[in-house]
């Protein structure tokens, strides 16, 4: 059997988001739309895009369908990486290689970029016409609740009150399911949702989104504190943050990783080679921080 090319395929998909994502907020010239653009357009590696894209194929449902959804997955992310670098959140001066947002736009426009963003998403999604109704608002509910209080945001608001504290592995991973991993989790579940998944393959594709979000997060930290792909880890212990690192330590951390993309890999057991490509992303992600 042919090897699954992850490189070829996350290329070919990273390109489709990229294409879709211009169209759906496509260029003018007030300032606004032009720092949306500065963005959501900066690249990235479009993982959660992608992995929403490869859960629906792998339930024989269709990309081109689930999109939609997958571009407001990238904004909604590309939001957050926007407001997390103001100066009140993380106070970085570079994402993706260039000056962040609020460097070029200035404060006051950077917040409203991340507001238009996640405006914007669920826009998106509500005009979306390949995926039946219910699926639609079943999805759409679903990325609200990942996003908010009970996901993203929330797990932002825990590790903001975690800075400069001892924190126990509980609490950290307890930070990252909701920080890092709702959003994560949720790219796979709101696919298998447009692209018709039977309960008991959503149930299987949540416990993959459950462990690979914590690989991710974990692997994240590992390259932040090692100082690899462009991270600086003096900025999370400057900021006392909470990382699987200051926990584990490096070596402890990378077996935690090796663990849940053992365990995401068990979950896909069952689902042959349709979800070749969400076999390939867990291991690609545990592998870049040498696990």
């Amino acid at each position: 059997m042919r090897a699954f090319d992850l490189d070829a395929y996350l290329v070919a998909r990273s390109r489709l988001v990229a294409r879709a994502l211009d169209t759906a907020l496509p260029a003018d010239r007030t300032t606004l739309r032009r720092a949306l653009r500065y963005s959501l357009l900066a690249g990235g590696k479009r993982i959660r895009p992608i992995l929403a894209l490869a859960a629906a194929e792998a339930v024989g449902g269709s990309a081109r369908a689930a999109l939609p959804f997958a571009c407001a997955l990238e904004m909604i992310h590309t939001y957050s990486l926007v407001h997390d670098d103001l100066p009140a959140m993380d106070d970085d001066d570079v994402r993706r290689g260039r000056p962040t947002s609020h460097k070029v736009w200035g404060e006051g426009l950077a917040i409203l970029v991340g507001d238009a963003l996640l405006t914007e998403a669920f826009r998106v999604m509500a005009e979306a016409r390949r995926v039946p109704a219910e699926r639609a608002r079943r999805a759409i509910a679903e990325v609200a609740a990942a996003a908010g209080e009970r996901g993203m945001v929330g797990g932002q608001a825990l590790d903001l009150a975690a800075e400069g504290k001892r924190t126990t592995l509980r609490q950290v991973a307890g930070i990252h399911r909701l920080k890092t991993g709702a959003l994560l989790r949720v790219a796979v579940r709101l696919g298998a949702i447009v692209g018709g998944a039977t309960p008991a393959v959503l149930r299987r594709l949540t416990t993959y989104g459950e462990h690979l979000g914590l690989a991710f997060q974990i692997a994240d930290d590992i390259l932040d504190a090692a100082g690899s792909d462009g991270a600086d880890g003096r900025k999370d212990r400057e900021l006392g943050k909470a990382t699987y690192p200051g926990v584990l330590g490096i070596d402890g951390a990378r077996r935690h990783a090796a663990r849940e993309r053992d365990r995401a890999l068990a979950a896909l057991r069952p689902l042959g080679q349709p979800a070749e490509p969400l076999r390939a992303i867990v291991a690609y992600v545990v592998a870049r921080a040498g696990a």
